[in-house]
């Protein structure tokens, strides 16, 4: 059975006397056990569980139940699925007998949306790995998400253990994620942090917002490289909320390029770096969200080492900084510096 996140079951139930202390994420799993409790604390951490009487940011998959609560939830139908292995080409970055990291290309979603949709990482893996964790059956080896436009590294997991001690890290904060992006407009500082609730949108399933009885998420910031109408950045968040970096990002009034949830622009295209009337059919420099999974750093479950994995900038990203600085630079900022940052990354290299 696979759950189709396009179809909502609305369920309540009243916390019993005999569930007095017990975890939320469990009380759920022991109540519809049709559903993996990885994907029921996945809804409790994405705001699709409720309790009266509770804030929003006090609803955890730990929580402690107390007798007569009302738990509201919204969870996927159930569909009959079989996930097909697909011969769909993957660059490794490492590999051993506990995990697989996998530079993720843009356009390539991680796991099937719906009962019967191929062509994901999920496919992918079932294809070239005899040997992956299974706590959901659908979601093979998978232990986090990037959104399907986003390039950039991604660790799966070989068995149900190292699928556990790598999903504890990411639920704890423990993992070091570090993003690139180019953004539309100019920073006024050159380091910053974006402190915001986010929540899920009321009005658009796929979305999110920044809203005050959101869950809590802290993005911080720095300037790589700044042009003069766009910025490059370093982006490391500190907490793991859907679609974060895209949202803080659109909320401050930066948004990603071509981001098509999150911006009304169109894409980037040369004629619009360089100031200049679009030629007829002109094609877009990145078609996609300019956003970069670049590095990934996290203990191994096996081993507990200390561990890091980068990813290169993709071909698409690359030829977007490559015409945006061949355009028109940042001006000087007003202490005489140069108003790019220090640390500025080769096209041709890691950031």
């Amino acid at each position: 059975m696979e759950p189709n996140f396009r179809k909502l079951d609305t369920a309540e139930i009243t916390v019993p006397e005999s569930a007095e202390g017990e975890r939320l994420d469990r009380f759920l799993h022991a109540h519809w056990p049709d559903y993996s409790r990885t994907l029921l604390a996945g809804l409790v951490r994405d705001g699709h569980v409720t309790i009266q009487g509770l804030a929003p940011t006090k609803v955890k998959p730990a929580l402690k139940l107390e007798t007569g609560q009302v738990i509201k939830i919204e969870k996927p139908a159930l569909e009959e699925a079989e996930l097909e292995a697909e011969d769909i080409p993957l660059e490794v970055l490492f590999e051993d007998d506990a995990i697989i990291v996998i530079n993720k290309p843009a356009d390539l979603a991680v796991h099937p949306p719906k009962a019967g949709r191929g062509g994901t990482l999920a496919n992918a893996l079932l294809f070239h790995f005899k040997k992956l964790s299974r706590p959901d059956p659908i979601r093979p080896g998978i232990v986090h998400r990037l959104d399907a436009d986003t390039s950039g590294v991604i660790v799966c997991a070989k068995d149900d253990s190292a699928h556990f001690k790598l999903a504890k890290q990411f639920e704890q904060r423990t993992v070091n994620k570090e993003y690139v992006a180019i953004v539309r407009g100019r920073m006024k500082q050159t380091t910053g942090t974006i402190d915001m609730p986010i929540g899920r949108h009321p009005d658009h399933y796929e979305m999110q917002r920044v809203h005050p009885e959101g869950k809590p998420a802290v993005t911080d910031w720095e300037v790589l490289e700044a042009f003069k109408r766009f910025t490059l950045l370093r982006l490391k968040p500190r907490s793991g909320r859907t679609h974060q970096l895209r949202v803080h990002l659109a909320a401050i009034n930066h948004p990603i390029v071509g981001d098509r949830l999150y911006s009304r622009k169109p894409p980037l295209t040369r004629s619009e770096v360089m100031g200049t009337e679009p030629a007829p059919g002109e094609p877009p420099l990145i078609a996609r969200q300019a956003l970069h999974a670049a590095k990934l750093e996290f203990d191994h479950p096996h081993t507990g080492e200390r561990v890091r994995f980068e990813a290169p900038l993709p071909e698409d990203i690359r030829r977007a900084l490559d015409a945006l600085r061949e355009g028109p630079r940042a001006p000087a900022r007003e202490d005489g510096k140069d108003s790019t940052a220090a640390a500025v990354p080769d096209a041709e290299e890691t950031p």
